[in-house]
């Protein structure tokens, strides 16, 4: 009986230190599980920070190329306005010198050789064929750089206003203005407006292209 006793208490000894390493396995397996998830987590988190990083070093690195592009691109596109500027120079100018040179004269006839009224209708008529001439040589020209639309329009007003008002100024001196000498001087004014207006547009785009020593 007394061994009988002993062999209950020794099982039950071995069953309390098996139960004791099974739960201390458990233990140890539940933390190791937990550790792993944890470890787990912050690997993702790290992993996800540096897909993060990389795709924003990726976006940087587009955005320095598209940049750089642009600037290449909108080198490009300044150099060929800048040769179309220049080719569009090389005959406007000399129509230009032309027209100045026909108006230098026949101010200097006006002021010295004018002695009547037919006088004055016949430089007017010569002032009339400058203008046109010019205006006729100005709509000729093939390709107007896109950077010069705005002065070309400007220019075609100013000289379409200029023969307007010329043709009136004849008008006047052959007798046959409906208007007055104040009306003659707000055409004039109007004129001498509009081809100041040209000019400083013209001076304004050539200085933005460095070119002001065409004008």
């Amino acid at each position: 009986m007394r061994k009988f006793f002993k062999y209950i208490l020794k099982n039950k000894k071995d069953i309390l230190i098996t139960s004791a390493l099974i739960v201390c396995f458990a233990g140890l397996l539940s933390y190791n599980i937990v550790s792993f998830e944890i470890v787990g987590r912050k690997v993702q988190e790290r992993i996800k920070r540096h897909e993060i990083l990389e795709a924003q070093q990726q976006e940087k690195l587009v955005a320095r190329q598209v940049t750089r592009k642009f600037i290449e691109l909108r080198s490009f596109i300044r150099n060929q306005d800048i040769k179309e500027i220049i080719t569009f120079n090389e005959e406007y100018s000399g129509m230009k010198g032309k027209y100045i040179s026909r108006i230098n004269i026949m101010s200097e006839e006006l002021e010295n050789k004018v002695v009547n009224i037919d006088d004055i209708r016949s430089l007017v008529d010569t002032r009339i064929d400058a203008v046109e001439q010019f205006r006729d040589g100005v709509m000729s020209i093939d390709k107007i750089p896109e950077p010069l639309e705005d002065f070309y329009d400007l220019l075609l007003e100013f000289l379409n206003n200029d023969i307007f008002t010329w043709r009136e100024t004849k008008s006047y001196y052959s007798g046959t203005y409906n208007g007055d000498d104040a009306d003659i001087k707000g055409l004039h004014r109007k004129n001498s407006e509009l081809y100041r207006q040209v000019e400083d547009m013209q001076q304004e785009i050539y200085s933005q292209y460095d070119l002001d020593s065409l004008l």
